[in-house]
């Protein structure tokens, strides 16, 4: 029988967590597998996400999810600078329509100030006016959150990725872990765990770092007493096509609770589209991401509310993602759980948002942990933290068109109208580091598909590009794992 080889850490997850931790691990000279249940990275709760980096005015003063956002957010200017991806410190507006409000600012204010986010300022109504034209007049006031900055989560989690692969970490797709145990102390080096995946192999490793998202709690209790009850809470998201400059919304704005927005925000994107959302409503399940109509309806009515000069007929499509919300905990109380929970275990459980805003800290905390737990590895010589996007063809340089048509005919063949990608586009990402393997992969990558006719022109063209990169027929690229959304035409506006 041959012997199973024995990682030194493996990583279950390759959300935006378990990416950051990747990466974080790749700076040492040790031996890191990520295992992932989906066929790609961002395969969950990560790709339906708002991609604000928040200020840190949310979650309760002093709590982990607090104090992690301020640190993940100061984070951000580096990591994506040295990721090569999009990040814009746009600021945010947090707004007030009567005394209630204000109330509510002053208290958001107060958090801010126990999580490290300093004071933040509050203005008038006409002053907040002047930052936000569009605003509407029946605003009295305004918190500012200069520090708020908006990142495409679809491209921070392939780069992280990426740049840990580059780095000597593997990832493993389709590789659902069923079951955890640990293996007898008899090894000169310590205990090691063995996790058994569903297509009926297993990996052994020392350590694990368990970023397993909606399935985190399930496998924590093989190594814990479940403590902790964690059910799916759906949010549904509506987006707008790309925005007109002159009229375009400059900042991400929130009002305060006053009534039942239910955090509801505005916030433009990276990529130019304007996205509104998100609700918060139970589900059965982590698999439940159908969107709702009436989520939508609500989503525009907030809008509407602050910006009542909002064209809701520029609404392009819709989604819902689903994430990990602790339901046995006090509001109160409730937290991010970044844990040991057996030797050599580290579990993250209850992630959400603002969990993407808080992985660079929470991954760092998650290597200290392994650090405690006897993970001994130096500094890894030659680490490279700089990764290199890749650049659609049409948003190159004239002169970089020029040699690239000559080298490949293909890139002159444009197959997505809206978002400007061509055939040579797909082809080099299917060529490149981490390729997708599904057609929503290509779509977080390319953006084709993403635009206003929402694929009905590309997609079939991109199937077909894919399938002859892949050597398969058309018919078994397949999708993708995640959400179903509705279509345009069944919003209601």
């Amino acid at each position: 029988m041959a012997q199973v080889p024995i990682h030194s850490v493996v990583v279950i997850g390759a959300g935006v967590l378990g990416c950051a931790v990747a990466r974080e691990l790749s700076r040492l000279d040790t031996d890191v597998l990520v295992l992932e249940r989906a066929h790609d990275v961002g395969e969950g709760s990560s790709k339906a996400n708002s991609g604000v980096v928040h200020a840190g005015f949310h979650p309760r003063g002093g709590s982990l999810k607090g104090t992690s956002c301020v640190e993940g957010n100061a984070l951000f200017d580096k990591l994506t600078a040295e990721l090569d991806i999009p990040f814009r410190r746009i600021g945010a507006l947090m707004v007030a329509f009567e005394r209630s409000g204000i109330d509510k600012l002053e208290e958001k204010r107060a958090r801010a100030a126990l999580n490290g986010a300093g004071t933040l300022p509050i203005v008038s109504g006409d002053e907040a006016r002047a930052l936000e034209p569009r605003l509407s007049p029946g605003v009295i006031s305004a918190m500012l959150a200069p520090s708020t900055g908006i990142v495409s989560p679809f491209e921070l989690v392939l780069a992280l990725a990426q740049n840990a692969q580059a780095n000597g970490v593997s990832f493993r797709f389709g590789a659902n872990v069923v079951s955890i145990s640990q293996l007898p102390a008899d090894d000169p080096e310590g205990p090691r765990w063995s996790l058994s995946l569903d297509d009926g192999t297993t990996v052994q490793t020392r350590f694990v770092v368990n970023a397993a998202g909606d399935q985190a709690e399930l496998l924590d209790s093989f190594v814990h007493p479940q403590d902790y009850v964690v059910r799916p809470r759906a949010g549904d998201f509506v987006v707008f096509d790309k925005q007109v400059p002159k009229t375009a919304i400059r900042h991400v704005i929130y009002q305060a609770g006053e009534h039942d927005e239910g955090g509801v925000l505005l916030a433009p994107t990276v990529s130019g589209n304007l996205l509104a959302g998100p609700t918060s409503r139970n589900v059965r399940s982590f698999s439940d991401t159908g969107a709702s109509p009436e989520g939508f309806a609500h989503v525009l009515s907030v809008a509407r509310h602050l910006i009542p000069s909002l064209d809701t007929r520029r609404v392009i499509t819709g989604f819902a993602g689903v994430r990990t919300n602790i339901t046995n905990v006090s509001k109160e109380v409730k937290d991010f759980i970044m844990r040991t929970s057996a030797p050599g275990f580290v579990s993250a459980l209850g992630i959400k948002n603002p969990g993407l805003t808080a992985s660079p800290t929470l991954a760092k905390r998650a290597v200290a942990l392994l650090r405690e737990e006897g993970l001994v590895a130096r500094e890894r010589t030659g680490w490279l933290p700089q990764r290199t996007r890749y650049v659609p063809f049409l948003s190159r340089s004239e002169e970089e068109q020029a040699r690239l048509a000559r080298e490949d005919p293909s890139f002159d063949h444009v197959i997505c109208r809206c978002e400007l990608v061509t055939e040579g586009d797909v082809r080099a990402v299917m060529r490149g580091p981490l390729p997708p393997s599904t057609i929503a992969g290509m779509r977080r990558r390319l953006r084709c598909g993403m635009g206003r006719c929402q694929g009905g022109f590309c997609l079939p063209r991109v199937l077909a590009i894919m399938a002859d990169e892949l050597g398969i027929p058309a018919e078994q690229v397949p999708w993708g794992e995640g959400g179903a959304s509705l279509s345009p035409r069944k919003v209601k506006r």
